[in-house]
């Protein structure tokens, strides 16, 4: 299957959002030397997997797919190398959205860190031990709550048309759920905690309030 260059191109698009320049220093053979950096193979790679999975194997296979991909990281690269030599990297708008996109960055990365380390505790403590529920719990389940799930699919479902929507997962799900409740639980008997309901009142309370007119502007 062949690849055009257009594809190749807008593809890019959002690669120019997180590409850097290609340094010196990167690993694997050189493919192509732009000025004074140099495109290596371990580059090419990398930028390649931010292509779709049927571009890729374009790229893999064909000669010109490959080619049009190695001259659009060189386009870009020469872009980026124009934009420095006319000093804008040294802007100051260009270092405040650049502290912006850091701050941003930091952000999302302590983000990921505590829902990574949130899910490996909760799996290594709770839910990795736990087991999809037998035939018996989903069936006890359902008619526990067929009314419930009669409300929520606006039909009177059989069990076996409850399962085929997926009541078995969902009944998984709720079983950790509820698993995990219990466990934060034990934790928040255990835990010194005060909560300010002023401020949690105040906080609230400026959900509900409109936004200032700058806000709204943009």
């Amino acid at each position: 299957m062949k690849i055009s260059k257009l594809a190749v191109i807008v593809a890019l698009a959002g690669l120019l959002a997180t590409m850097n320049a290609c340094s010196k220093g990167s690993e694997g053979a050189v493919l192509a030397k732009v000025n004074r950096t140099s495109i290596t193979s371990a580059e090419f790679k990398k930028q390649l997997e931010d292509l779709s999975p049927q571009m890729q194997q374009s790229v893999a296979i064909d000669p010109k797919a490959r080619k049009e991909f190695l001259e659009d990281l060189i386009g870009i690269e020469v872009v980026l190398q124009e934009a420095k030599r006319l000093g804008l990297d040294k802007e100051a708008d260009y270092k405040k959205k650049q502290e912006t996109l850091k701050k941003d960055m930091e952000k999302r990365i302590r983000e990921e860190s505590r829902n990574e380390l949130f899910n490996t505790l909760l799996k290594k403590e709770l839910l990795g031990k736990m087991t999809p529920p037998t035939d018996q719990e989903v069936k006890d389940y359902y008619l526990k709550n067929r009314e419930e799930i009669k409300k929520a699919t606006g039909k009177d479902l059989t069990l076996k048309q409850a399962e085929e929507k997926g009541l078995k997962n969902y009944v998984f799900q709720k079983k950790q759920r509820d698993a995990y409740l219990e466990y934060a639980k034990g934790l928040k008997a255990k835990a010194k905690i005060d909560i300010d309901e002023k401020a949690l009142n105040e906080t609230a309370s400026s959900l509900s309030q409109p936004a200032p007119k700058d806000e709204q502007k943009k």
